[in-house]
């Protein structure tokens, strides 16, 4: 089933009321820049009737006495469909992290079997045990909720500046090679942000709220988790289990001082076996922390290039090389840094926007530092160890 839009925009209503203009053309959109006459401003009657006669983004914005226009719209009109990739990959990813919750509570529902490759076993699945697979539904679906939140933060920001995105894709993963059973989920814009204000919104909507669901997930499982017998760190002082081995995670800020309020036991003392709910809460909190990371187009580096466009790359690449030692204690940060220099290109700043703005609004820039303290919060220098 498709439909088409109803109206298309017109964008010579616009071209009397300017001085001078260029056309851009991008995949899925074009960009009008222009600036309007001298003699007009944004309260004038001719302008306020072409917003109000224009479907789609417009944005004015006054430099200097001058008042500049940025138009994004699409010649061609553009067919809605179904999404079905997206519905697909949510319902493999719904299969991997069931799977996923009944291995931690030491069922498979894959009837997992080994191929054996030289020095090297690969496990793959012999079965679908549906009755076993809804045993990890108090891991899954929380843990499911948690990216949904994140990914539609950035989906709703982003619509609501109409900036068109995509719905989430999720990743599914075995979980053999994946204890969570995904690798995560993002959108896409396929709209141009014009302004720093916008990527500032929609790259601080997705860890927010994350951020904000987690927390009290993490409260809830932690006063449901309980203590083990086992060696415990403040570094690791957290324990799951999978396919009946024992999977130590690690401590942050955030972590610790919740531990510490409604935990179980004394953090670092005793060994806690965290409940399927604190599970996703510690993993939300790392899905956060890793997304604001200050590189490239993570949610961070949005943040940050809105925050101080200049210094934004010096800052990606001081973290960069902080990963560097970072990976002595947990190789996994290498990786990370290799796959962010991979998707980027091996670009770590991020692209500028259309229409630069003078700033961001006070209440942006206070919101970005608390992100900031929340990063440094929820990062976990050691988060796992086998």
């Amino acid at each position: 089933m498709t439909g088409r839009r109803a109206v298309k925009p017109d964008p010579s209503l616009w071209l009397p009321l300017l001085d001078e203009y260029r056309l851009t053309s991008l995949p899925h959109d074009t960009v009008l820049e222009g600036t309007l006459r001298s003699d007009l401003d944004p309260s004038s009657p001719e302008v306020v009737d072409a917003l109000a006669r224009w479907p789609a983004a417009a944005y004015l914005h006054v430099r200097g006495g001058t008042t500049e226009l940025v138009l994004v719209y699409q010649i061609k009109d553009e067919l809605r469909k179904w999404p079905v990739a997206n519905v697909a990959l949510l319902a493999a990813t719904v299969i991997t992290t069931l799977g996923s919750g009944a291995l931690m509570v030491g069922f498979d529902p894959f009837g997992t079997q080994v191929f054996d490759v030289g020095q090297s076993a690969i496990p793959y699945p012999s079965r679908l045990d549906l009755s076993v697979l809804w045993l990890g539904a108090s891991f899954a679906f929380p843990f499911l909720g948690v990216l949904i939140a994140h990914e539609m933060g950035h989906y709703v920001a982003a619509r609501v500046h109409r900036v068109r995105a995509s719905l989430p894709y999720f990743i599914p993963f075995p979980p053999y090679f994946s204890v969570v059973g995904t690798l995560g989920a993002f959108i896409r814009l396929r709209g141009p942000t014009v302004r720093r204000s916008i990527m500032f919104d929609i790259g601080a909507a997705g860890p927010l709220a994350s951020f904000i669901v987690s927390v009290p997930l993490l409260v809830v499982g932690l006063r449901l988790s309980e203590t083990v017998a086992g060696p415990a760190s403040l570094a690791t002082p957290f324990l799951i289990r999978f396919a009946g081995e024992p999977v130590w995670l690690g401590n942050g800020v955030v972590t610790h001082v919740i531990a510490s309020l409604v935990g179980p036991g004394p953090v670092g003392e005793s060994l806690i076996l965290l409940h399927p709910l604190a599970l996703v809460g510690w993993l939300g909190l790392f899905v956060t922390g890793l997304n604001l990371l200050p590189l490239g187009q993570l949610d961070g580096g949005h943040i940050l290039y809105a925050l101080h466009p200049t210094r934004q790359v010096w800052a990606a690449r001081a973290f960069l090389l902080a990963l560097l030692p970072l990976g002595l204690l947990w190789w996994g940060w290498w990786g990370w840094g290799a796959l962010v220099l991979v998707l980027h290109r091996g670009r770590l700043a991020h692209p500028g926007v259309v229409q630069h703005e003078h700033g961001i609004g006070r209440a942006r820039r206070v919101l970005g530092w608390a992100l900031t303290l929340i990063f440094f919060a929820t990062m976990v220098p050691v988060p796992l160890n086998l």
